[in-house]
């Protein structure tokens, strides 16, 4: 049987300057840099989504665009020589899924959750991300309309907060924590204790109740003047009293989680920075060369 004749491999300067100057060994322009940056522009969005909100979902585009000309790129070529191979395809794709996609996400995630330690340092003693869980427990209280059905019974209204904080986040004393052994070694090494949580609860609440007030009185104050403009605003929008009362104090809570945020976000840049060349390595050399590799090039139909 007659093999089939594949074109002939060709030299062009393309391809003399894709060789490294000293070995002389091919190097894949899609893997330098900047190029390869590319492939990590999701990875940069999702560590600003707490800033932009759904534009992160954009940074999706390049990287996907990326991954798909590199995996279609190493199906159809081999370095320089045109030789489609469905087994060195199926590897750059998991390459790509590994190296660019799912281990670059978790070092951002592990950067931005050590970097919420930074939070201890502060006069609440709470990891930053503790502090946002408890904020964004409080938006949904005020967006529920539940300070204002507490009108004036601020000690029950703090009281039904804070219960909602400890059935929402992983208390100890919670159901089934107790006979888990597990999770009482887990407990043992807590940072975020029950004290310091319901006390941020309570304080919290405490600071949303009194602004309220502020804001629909007559007094003036340079702390809430902001706010009661924001309040006048969406009242000029259309809004309800209530609706626009609400938004207002909405907002108030989302400026107080923007520092710890961007706190976070700066802690999964910095873990990314340092991740992503040992990841491709790591990748490359390891869960590709020795481990997935070999039995991908055993397949038969895959050939």
């Amino acid at each position: 049987m007659l093999k089939p004749i594949l074109p002939h491999k060709k030299t062009f300067t393309a391809d003399i300057a894709n060789k490294n100057s000293t070995s002389k060994e091919y190097v894949d322009p899609l893997m330098k840099w900047p190029m390869r940056g590319a492939a990590f522009t999701n990875e940069l969005g999702e560590a600003l989504r707490p800033v932009i909100g759904n534009c992160a979902n954009l940074a999706w585009v390049p990287a996907l665009l990326y991954i798909g000309a590199d995996v279609y790129d190493k199906y159809k070529n081999n370095e320089t020589e045109y030789s489609p191979n469905s087994k060195r395809c199926l590897k750059q794709a998991i390459f790509q899924g590994l190296a660019s996609i799912l281990l670059p996400i978790f070092a951002i995630k592990a950067g931005q959750k050590s970097f919420s330690l930074f939070g201890l340092a502060t006069k609440d003693n709470l990891s930053y991300t503790a502090k946002e869980q408890i904020i964004d427990l409080a938006q949904q209280f005020v967006a529920n309309g539940k300070i204002k059905a507490h009108y004036n019974k601020d000690d029950e209204c703090i009281k039904e907060f804070v219960e909602i904080v400890k059935n929402n986040i992983d208390y100890k004393t919670q159901e089934g924590v107790i006979n888990n052994p597990l999770k009482k070694l887990t407990n043992k090494f807590k940072i975020d204790t029950n004290d310091k949580l319901d006390a941020y609860a309570e304080k919290i609440m405490k600071d949303l109740i009194e602004t309220r007030k502020n804001i629909l009185s007559l007094s003036e104050s340079t702390n809430v003047d902001l706010l009661k403009e924001n309040y006048q605003s969406a009242l000029n929008a259309g809004k309800t009293k209530g609706v626009a009362l609400r938004s207002t104090l909405v907002q108030y809570l989302n400026t107080k989680t923007l520092k710890g945020r961007v706190i976070k976000i700066i802690g999964g840049f910095v873990a990314l920075g340092l991740a992503i060349k040992p990841i491709d390595k790591f990748v490359e050399h390891i869960i590709i060369g020795k481990v997935i590799g070999p039995g991908i090039d055993k397949t038969k139909k895959l050939a």
